[in-house]
């Protein structure tokens, strides 16, 4: 090795430590750096040649001495039932370990089905329990069974220790009960006797296949005129043409969230971590569109930029074509047919100002405006109680998605988004609501109790709205013209505009001026519903 001197080896500093004459500071800086330099490379040739020297003294010692080897770890074979420890008595009397073909699950809902779901309690118990009727389940355990994503739970499939695969039916009901009660997999095994990781393994599949076909099967968005048309039915009564439905989003908790993720996942609402979704419904409940996941501390105005729905509604992209017309008077008073093209949705005052987002005024002093905020916010309750739907039906909502990655706490939404749009479809709630109540019939004899928004339609809340701008100016048309006066008149159009309005080029302002006037034209004529649905049983 080298062996350093003494004294610094630059002249400048030999000079500078031996007091010679006079030095400059400059100069004694460069030395001194210069000096640093040149001890840094030679406290690295020290590095090397030790580490040289090291390396031929290991090679020399392995030649002369043999190492002994030592055998490598064998992987210890793993009993495939370790994991189930549960037993029961058979036929003979005696104790045995416990197979899935012996629960209870598998006694009452596939073996004697037959006797045990012909009464109409229990029925209604398995749907209690499982969220879906008995008879949809058993058609949607076969469709699992075709899916090549439970390829390895599919009959005759046996594991690498010949053990036969676990049955799908208890899988599938493990799954639902899961999803529907929040429970855990120990649970579900001790249900099921089939070990924990088979029912985590299968959740997955499930989830994954969950959010790819059955979502696609059951959630669509319109993307026709022809589409759109029944979505927009009840909109259409309640004075809202070309609404096609109501927006919101809302926060769902995950439990697994990594540290790195923690402070966007932390929003203002939940002190949890959470993931907000964005979802579009039909006043049917019905969901249209549901976006990814995204960190709960995004608002509604970023959020609502990955919609695609929303924003294809936004470039022209979706519903282009799709025409309705609104009331409109001139300056002489008449009432003229405007056509206007797109579509738009109901949304709260978070959104962007944008004319396809629609929200009720904040602060307002015609009557007329806050009557039409009023009743836009009793039709957008429509999304508030899908949400309320989704999280009561399906537990793991509201109590929070245990998930090892984010992207399964995704899955998990779309899957149950899936799954509440088919139960609509299989309960017939899905159908179009072709009775209503017009605004001035909500006190006849055959209506008990008049719903909350026809009541404020006729008797507008003026001090919600009347905070910022004085009190509310009083609407002669509405004070002198009575209900029965309004039933005896007929609507009278005057005449129609050639022109077409695209509604995403108007400012939001503008086409919220022009829905405000039409409303106010239908309610002087009683032309205003509230859309009502037929009460149906629910299938069991």
């Amino acid at each position: 090795m080298n062996q350093r001197s003494l004294y610094p080896c630059h002249p400048i500093l030999q000079a500078y430590i031996n007091g010679r004459g006079k030095i400059n500071p400059n100069d004694l800086l460069v030395g001194l750096n210069q000096h640093r330099v040149v001890q840094q490379e030679e406290e690295d040739e020290d590095t090397e040649a030790y580490i040289k020297q090291r390396n031929l003294a290991r090679k020399r010692y392995l030649d002369e001495v043999e190492v002994e080897k030592l055998p490598k770890k064998k992987r210890a074979k793993r009993n495939p039932n370790a994991s189930t420890k549960l037993f029961v008595r058979g036929s003979d009397g005696k104790i045995r370990r416990g197979i899935p073909t012996d629960c209870l699950w598998w006694v009452n809902y596939v073996e004697f089905h037959e006797d045990v779901m012909k009464h109409d309690l229990m029925r209604l118990k398995f749907r209690l329990r499982f969220r879906m009727p008995f008879d949809t389940w058993r058609d949607f355990v076969i469709d699992l069974k075709r899916h090549d994503n439970f390829r390895m739970w599919h009959d005759g499939n046996s594991s690498a220790w010949g053990v036969q695969s676990s049955p799908i039916e208890l899988l599938s009901l493990g799954a639902l009960r899961y999803l529907g009660r929040k429970c855990t997999f120990d649970d579900l095994a001790e249900n099921t006797f089939i070990s924990e990781r088979t029912h985590s393994r299968f959740f997955e599949a499930f989830i994954k296949f969950g959010s790819t076909s059955l979502y696609e099967q059951y959630v669509r968005a319109p993307q026709t005129p022809a589409e759109a048309a029944s979505h927009m039915h009840e909109m259409t009564i309640a004075g809202f043409p070309g609404a096609v439905g109501s927006g919101d989003a809302t926060n769902i908790i995950i439990e697994n969230c990594r540290y790195g993720l923690r402070q966007s996942h932390l929003g203002a609402k939940l002190n949890k971590t959470a993931r907000t979704y964005n979802i579009v419904s039909n006043h049917r409940k019905r969901i249209l569109h549901s976006t990814a996941g995204h960190p709960s501390r995004w608002n509604d105005k970023t959020v609502v930029l990955f919609d695609e729905f929303i924003m294809g509604l936004h470039n022209g992209e979706i519903l282009a074509d799709n025409s309705f017309e609104l009331f409109e008077r001139d300056s002489s008073g008449r009432i003229l047919v405007i056509k206007y093209k797109g579509a738009w949705i109901l949304v709260d005052n978070g959104y962007l100002r944008w004319s396809v987002t629609i929200p009720p005024f904040k602060h307002c002093s015609a009557k007329k405006m806050i009557r039409w905020s009023q009743w836009l916010e009793s039709m957008r309750k429509d999304v508030e109680c899908t949400f309320g739907i989704l999280k009561k039906r399906w537990t793991i909502l509201s109590k929070g998605i245990q998930a090892k990655k984010i992207q399964n706490a995704d899955m998990v939404w779309k899957t149950c988004c899936a799954l509440h749009n088919m139960l609509l479809e299989i309960d017939g709630l899905d159908e179009l609501w072709q009775d209503s109540v017009k605004c001035n019939d909500a006190e006849d004899n055959d209506i008990d109790e008049p719903c909350f928004a026809l009541s404020r339609l006729n008797n507008p809340d003026v001090d919600e709205y009347n905070l910022a701008r004085g009190r509310a100016d009083n609407d002669s048309t509405d004070d002198e013209m009575n209900s029965q006066s309004r039933n005896e008149q007929e609507l009278m159009i005057d005449g129609s505009s050639s022109i077409v309005t695209e509604v995403r080029k108007m400012p939001q302002e503008a086409f919220r001026q022009k829905l405000v006037e039409h409303f106010d034209i239908l309610f002087e004529q009683n032309e205003i519903s509230w859309p009502k649905r037929l009460r149906k049983p629910r299938k069991l």
